[in-house]
């Protein structure tokens, strides 16, 4: 190994973000030189932890009662008490088989490489067709995780 330099990868994003957060405030209120507090903008360490354990749950009740055979409302609202929740599909879709699982990391690892090969590429090109170029291999990337995105997005839509 002596000899060899390593190459280090990195994915480049823009300098400013590309995003606004607009806050609603109540009538009366004076918008000019709003401060919030971060708290109110950003969840907390431990409301992050907590979402990740009621995502655990909610894939094992589903998983659950797929394995039993049992009906289930794929937005998780099937008769169950207030107190027992049947799990809810909504938005962990991609966790409830391993294939799923497995692809949606196999997506983005391919995604992430189809990145970095355009901005390899991309070196000697002038910025924006560099950025048209990165966006277009991320775009090839996604086409089919974007079906598949309409196609949950349908179902949610129906389960309401």
């Amino acid at each position: 190994m002596v000899g060899r330099r390593k190459h280090h990868r990195v994915v480049r994003f823009a300098a400013a973000p590309q995003y606004i957060v607009e806050l609603e405030l109540h009538e009366g209120y004076n918008t000019e030189n709003v401060r919030v507090a971060r708290h109110e903008l950003w969840y907390t360490k431990t409301e992050y932890h907590q979402m990740k354990l009621d995502v655990k749950e909610d894939v094992l009740k589903v998983r659950s009662k797929a394995a039993a055979g049992s009906p289930f409302n794929y937005s998780g609202n099937d008769g169950a008490s207030a107190n027992e929740s049947s799990g809810c599909c909504i938005g962990i879709e991609h966790l409830l088989t391993p294939v799923s699982f497995l692809e949606v990391e196999r997506c983005r690892a391919r995604n992430v490489y189809a990145v970095l090969a355009a901005q390899a590429r991309s070196k000697d090109l002038p910025t924006s067709d560099s950025e048209i170029d990165i966006a277009l291999a991320s775009i090839a990337q996604t086409a089919k995780v974007e079906l598949r995105a309409r196609s949950i997005g349908k179902l949610h839509q129906d389960s309401i």
